[in-house]
């Protein structure tokens, strides 16, 4: 009977202190960020809704290497990447969805695109958080 009761209450406890913690930096500090289940098998099971508006302002200091307008940059354009077939540089092929894009913001490296020098883009993943990548993600989405 002990042990029920102790258990029911590190149980509620968990939950009051997964209920309280925020859903990560978002851009808006007023706005809440939703939260959408994913498809993709590599995403985490549960992504952040990105904010089209936020992203493009973050794009800017990525433009400087990848185009919006479909021209050669040092990094590949974002002009209709998303949902496009991605050929890299090992031979295989991916699809450029949620997930493709996310881990290509947080580890570059992870799978180059064919025509691409690896060890080109700074690691991003470790200066935005998470929501500031599905922000950029969601502005690549629209081009």
């Amino acid at each position: 009977m002990r042990r029920g009761v102790i258990l029911a209450f590190v149980v509620g406890v968990v939950l009051a202190v997964v209920a309280a913690v925020p859903l990560g930096g978002a851009a808006n500090p007023t706005a809440t960020p939703t939260r959408r289940a994913s498809a993709s098998p590599q995403a985490s099971p549960v992504a952040l809704m990105g904010d089209v508006e936020a992203g493009k302002k973050l794009s800017a200091q990525c433009t400087i290497c990848h185009s919006v307008n479909g021209g050669v940059g040092i990094g590949p354009t974002w002009k209709g990447l998303f949902g496009s077939d991605v050929e890299l540089a090992n031979g295989t092929t991916v699809k450029a969805d949620e997930a493709y894009l996310t881990e290509s913001i947080k580890d570059p490296a992870a799978q180059v695109v064919k025509g691409f020098a690896a060890g080109t883009m700074p690691l991003y993943g470790t200066v935005l958080s998470d929501q500031q990548i599905a922000d950029l993600v969601a502005y690549i989405k629209t081009l």
